[in-house]
């Protein structure tokens, strides 16, 4: 592992952590926070069901449209993602994705040229809400608000140490190399509170989410004028819209 002979205060910068999640909830209540969390978890079993081995062969456009209405970033995509690429080669590229026997960064390599048609962004967040909500206890999430690897910008970037290296060969390294660290910070946040909203790692999803919109926040007020600040979202809707569980039924 990328940190295995490195102590994990060297990795995450705990003090920040705890200061974006004091902040966030100046905005948002714990009851908040927790409903995300059991969004998520309605998220995951959505993702589970229609991307399981035994139905993903099975999988419809209908169906796969309802997953895609569920990402943030491609949420308005799905017919022009099945236009580019037919549903079967789409199951094809899913279940390779998902199930294939190489290893998780060449599968994802392969994920991704297979979706060549997609920009970086776009791709490469899809890969990873897939495999991360259809299986959380296996696989992590990756979006470009966590960590934009062309402008190192993103919640991982404010919560880490200077020095960190987030470089990598390929996607499906970087995917691998971000797992690594996010696990590191899933574990302090666990310990210390910060990932606290949410069982596992979606815990640490809702906390990335947070340094995220806190940091919009900062921004904006410095940035915006105040009336224009007044249409911002609350807090609260702002990291379900970028979870993409904004419209998720709640049991």
């Amino acid at each position: 592992m990328l940190y295995d002979k490195v102590n994990i205060a060297d990795v995450v910068d705990s003090e920040a952590a705890l200061e974006f999640m004091k902040e966030a909830t100046k905005l948002a209540t714990s009851t908040d926070l927790e409903d995300i969390g059991q969004r998520l978890e309605n998220k995951a079993r959505l993702f589970s069901e229609l991307l399981s081995e035994e139905h993903i062969a099975e999988l419809t456009a209908d169906e796969f449209k309802q997953l895609i209405a569920s990402i943030f970033s491609i949420k308005r995509k799905a017919n022009k993602i099945l236009k580019a690429i037919e549903i079967e080669s789409l199951r094809e590229t899913l279940a390779t994705l998902l199930y294939g026997d190489e290893a998780l960064d060449v599968r994802f390599n392969q994920a991704s040229q297979a979706l060549e048609m997609m920009n970086d962004t776009m791709r490469f967040n899809l890969i990873c809400e897939l495999l991360h909500f259809s299986n959380p206890q296996k696989y992590w999430l990756w979006t470009n608000w966590i960590w934009d690897f062309k402008k190192h910008t993103g919640a991982l970037s404010l919560v880490l140490q200077d020095d960190i290296d987030l470089e990598a060969k390929t996607p499906g390294e970087l995917y691998v190399k971000i797992g690594q660290t996010t696990a590191l910070v899933n574990a302090v946040g666990h310990r210390v509170g910060f990932s606290s909203a949410g069982a596992g790692l979606f815990g640490t999803d809702i906390f990335f989410a947070c340094v995220y919109a806190v940091y919009m926040y900062t921004v904006f007020r410095v940035k915006l004028s105040q009336e224009f600040n007044r249409i911002l979202p609350e807090l609260t809707e702002l990291t379900q819209q970028i979870l993409g569980v904004k419209s998720m039924e709640m049991n």
